[in-house]
């Protein structure tokens, strides 16, 4: 797996349990992952990411509580 350059992780308020965390290789890909289970990755495209994020902003996603 190529290097990932680790932002610092963003947590729910629940004390820490819920923590994400975002990265990126050195060619943009980004990628996510849960600071409980380092080692499972999920790999996106920006424009991926893009629509998630937006997705979220605007509520569309009723299914997540």
């Amino acid at each position: 797996m190529p290097e990932i350059d680790w932002q610092e992780p963003f947590c729910g308020g629940d004390g820490g349990n819920a923590c994400l965390q975002l990265g990126f290789t050195a060619d943009g890909t980004p990628h996510l992952r849960e600071t409980a289970n380092p080692e499972e990755v999920i790999t996106t495209t920006r424009d991926g990411l893009r629509h998630l994020v937006a997705a979220a902003r605007r509520g569309d996603l009723p299914h997540i509580p």
